[in-house]
């Protein structure tokens, strides 16, 4: 199953680096794209939590009880999640797909320092040298911008807002899925995601209507081969791979952001980003080292991570 799982992982990677050249195509208001997105994946969670549900049935498994609580935990995941694709968004239409995708990557160290300062959770120094380092890149990374253009610095301030939604997102996934199998959580927090998306939508006045049939196309592609495809497969793979092999691999597609945004949008590597990505990248993937917990030899782990 090792090697089955790491070309799960490989596709999965493959299918989630086109998410930021698929919103900057898109006919459509970042907003409105984000919608799409969600809004033509519900089908598909749909499909995959009733077919969960009936295999329960077959195997004569009790089904967990939707509490109240969980519902709130849903409506929040939900909308966090359209808080965080949103922001990601407009972050890759106002600054670089590099910085955009760089910089939406930093959930894992918002993710342990808001368990350390919510719920009380150890902190080592290695993460604490990890979020230090980081801070640094991000300067490095963003400091060609400050005064000259607002817009990019924007667009790079989202990006950052993105991964901190993100990271709210992980946190009540994580807690729901202690008690509700994942396709219900994603079946159910996807709506509230489609919904919280189209009035933003609608409140901001973007269009909500393609100009093109090329224009579907895009959108279709953005959620099943984005959404659909990259975060599923993603999902399957962690199940059977370990953290720390998930966390390199997922590290490549600010990589690839910054490869593709070269080619098919002419966008040059700066001094800054040559500076700061590798620092950036490698305090990402020393943040996670840092939060996965010591396990036994024969002990298999996994991990979590965005688009």
């Amino acid at each position: 199953m090792g090697r089955r799982a790491s070309v799960t992982l490989a596709l999965a990677v493959v299918f989630l680096s086109f998410t930021p050249i698929l919103f900057r195509w898109s006919e459509l208001g970042p907003t409105a794209s984000a919608f799409y997105r969600a809004f033509l994946t519900i089908p598909v969670f749909w499909v995959w939590a009733a077919i969960e549900g009936r295999r329960q049935a077959r195997s004569n498994l009790a089904r967990t009880r939707f509490r109240g609580s969980d519902l709130w935990l849903t409506i929040f995941a939900g909308a966090v999640f359209a808080t965080n694709i949103s922001a990601y968004a407009w972050s890759v239409h106002l600054t670089s797909v590099a910085n955009a995708s760089l910089l939406s990557n930093l959930a894992p160290i918002f993710v342990a320092l808001a368990s350390f300062l919510l719920f009380g959770e150890r902190v080592s120094r290695g993460f604490i040298a990890a979020m230090t380092a980081a801070v640094v890149g991000v300067a490095i990374l963003v400091g060609d911008k400050i005064g000259l253009d607002r817009a990019e610095l924007l667009g790079d301030g989202l990006g950052v807002f993105s991964s901190v939604a993100f990271a709210g997102y992980l946190m009540a996934v994580g807690r729901l899925r202690l008690r509700q199998p994942s396709s219900i959580v994603m079946a159910a927090s996807v709506v509230v995601t489609a919904l919280a998306l189209l009035a933003l939508a609608l409140a901001t006045g973007e269009s909500l209507w393609p100009r093109t049939i090329y224009g579907w196309a895009d959108l279709l592609a953005l959620a099943l081969v984005s959404h659909a495809l990259g975060q599923g497969l993603l999902a399957v793979a962690l199940a059977h791979v370990s953290a720390t092999f998930s966390a390199v691999a997922l590290l490549t597609l600010p990589v690839t952001a910054a490869l593709y945004g070269w080619l098919f949008f002419g966008e040059p590597l700066t001094l800054n980003q040559a500076l700061g990505a590798p620092i950036v990248l490698a305090s990402i993937l020393a943040a996670r080292l840092a939060m996965i917990p010591r396990a036994r030899p024969d002990a298999g782990g996994s991990g979590s991570t965005r688009r």
